[in-house]
């Protein structure tokens, strides 16, 4: 993990990142169906920030593993899907979900990498003053 102010912070809100992901992937309830995207854009949006949020917290040499976690938290989420009688697996979510990660990935990699370790240090020095 980059050396980071409150490491603890940003991994609980990680966590809570991804419990929501779960959590919206597994309900019946349609928690995000008032939403005016598709079920693609969320899928491919929600996985791009999990994998951009947790690039965050990592050097570059980790994103190969976070993209790897994150496609197969998609992926067990869809295998759980098909055994729910109110679900169903779609593999065009896992393409969207692919595509999220990729997009995450590349940003991430291309000009978002230790954003974390970056907001900090603006929050700090805004905060220096007083």
């Amino acid at each position: 993990m980059l050396p980071l102010r409150y490491p603890w912070l940003w991994v609980l809100l990680g966590w809570t990142l991804i419990a929501g992901v779960i959590y919206g992937s597994l309900t019946s309830d349609g928690m995000v169906r008032w939403l005016p995207f598709s079920d693609d854009v969320m899928h491919a949006s929600s996985y791009g920030l999990l994998m951009t949020w947790f690039a965050g917290l990592y050097s570059r040499n980790r994103y190969g593993w976070i993209a790897l976690v994150v496609l197969t938290l998609g992926l067990a989420l869809e295998i759980i899907q098909s055994q729910l009688s109110y679900r169903s697996f779609d593999p065009f979510d896992l393409l969207a979900n692919a595509l999220g990660v990729s997009v995450g990935f590349i940003l991430s990699f291309w000009m978002l990498a230790g954003w974390c370790q970056r907001l900090e240090e603006w929050l700090t020095s805004r905060h220096a003053g007083y």
